[in-house]
């Protein structure tokens, strides 16, 4: 039993990875759009929570946890894309700048680190945060007014995530925010 509570917080991981997939099935049907993202984005924060309340954190849950908000954002993207574009049409020069910055960084911390991952700063959550009201709000209003606050915070912290993982050997990948930078031990 002890072996299944310390799985949750990854069993949670591997949930929001398959209500990811599940968005393509049910594009065309906003209420279940909008409570799968709902549900995502409570399993994106109940996994980290559970793994540090359970003192279960690992490897695999990091990667599981990076892996599900990778293909969670992107399903996301590929939504608005393809059935939200003319709301969000305006935002686009900033959502490109996001996605520029956020995959130069991924090329400096592969170079840098010899490894892959992204950081899960206060800035990232926030922007995560902004992401699913974002669209819920689409859902809910057919107006993306507040996707220019998504598009500021995000254009930031992908600046800030690029900065530490130029500045810093190794970031952690728990770090908060570049004024609390630690280095890690390589």
């Amino acid at each position: 039993m002890m072996h299944i509570g310390k799985n949750i917080p990854n069993i949670i991981s591997l949930s929001r990875i398959g209500l990811s997939f599940s968005l393509f099935f049910v594009a065309q049907q906003p209420v279940f759009v909008f409570w799968i993202i709902v549900a995502c984005g409570v399993t994106d924060a109940l996994d980290g929570f559970l793994a540090r309340r359970l003192h279960c954190e690992s490897d695999l849950g990091a990667r599981l946890d990076s892996l599900g908000d990778l293909l969670f954002f992107s399903a996301l993207v590929f939504y608005v894309v393809r059935y939200q574009m003319d709301i969000i049409q305006t935002y686009m020069p900033g959502i490109y700048a996001i996605f520029i910055i956020k995959s130069l960084t991924l090329v400096v911390c592969t170079i840098k680190n010899r490894t892959t991952y992204s950081l899960h700063t206060y800035g990232n959550k926030l922007t995560g945060i902004l992401v699913v009201m974002a669209i819920c709000l689409i859902l809910l209003t057919g107006k993306g007014h507040f996707t220019a606050v998504l598009v500021a915070v995000g254009v930031l912290s992908a600046l800030e995530e690029l900065l530490i993982m130029s500045l810093y050997e190794h970031p952690d990948v728990n770090i908060r925010s570049i004024f609390l930078a630690r280095k890690r031990a390589s």
